[in-house]
């Protein structure tokens, strides 16, 4: 019985040894390359998601601190304050401020924060975060 050359998988594959050898090394170079990119790359991914997640703890904090401060004058930013104390690590330096000019119809509370992230290659940078909420006066 004879054998369809048709039947096989493909042709034959030369032997280069040599050019297997260089391949490799190519592939050792490209990857040597690539590598820290996608180190640095990842790192600011991570320090993007974490000034996110700071941010919106922050605009939580100036919601808490609006609610609080509708109620209570004066306690605005200490509420808000005291919710950012366990975060303090994510948030950075918080600052606040209430205008305070009740009876108005709105008013506003504002919170921002400086955050130094340091990224590989790039060094430290600071990212400054700021969140306000809006009340009105409900206290008599």
């Amino acid at each position: 019985m004879t054998r369809s050359p048709w039947l096989g998988l493909g042709l034959p594959r030369p032997n280069h040894r040599e050019s297997d050898s260089a391949d490799a090394g190519l592939a050792a170079v490209e990857f040597a390359l690539i590598v820290p990119l996608i180190v640095v790359l990842l790192f600011a991914v991570f320090t993007a998601g974490t000034a996110a997640a700071g941010q919106l703890r922050l605009q939580a904090a100036a919601r808490d601190g609006a609610r609080a401060e509708s109620v209570m004058p004066n306690s605005g930013c200490a509420t808000a304050i005291d919710r950012l104390a366990n975060t303090s690590a994510t948030v950075g330096d918080i600052s606040c401020t209430t205008v305070v000019s009740c009876p108005a119809e709105r008013n506003n509370i504002e919170i921002s924060a400086n955050r130094i992230v340091s990224i590989p290659l790039l060094g430290d940078r600071e990212i400054a975060l700021s969140a306000s909420a809006s009340y009105e006066c409900v206290a008599g």
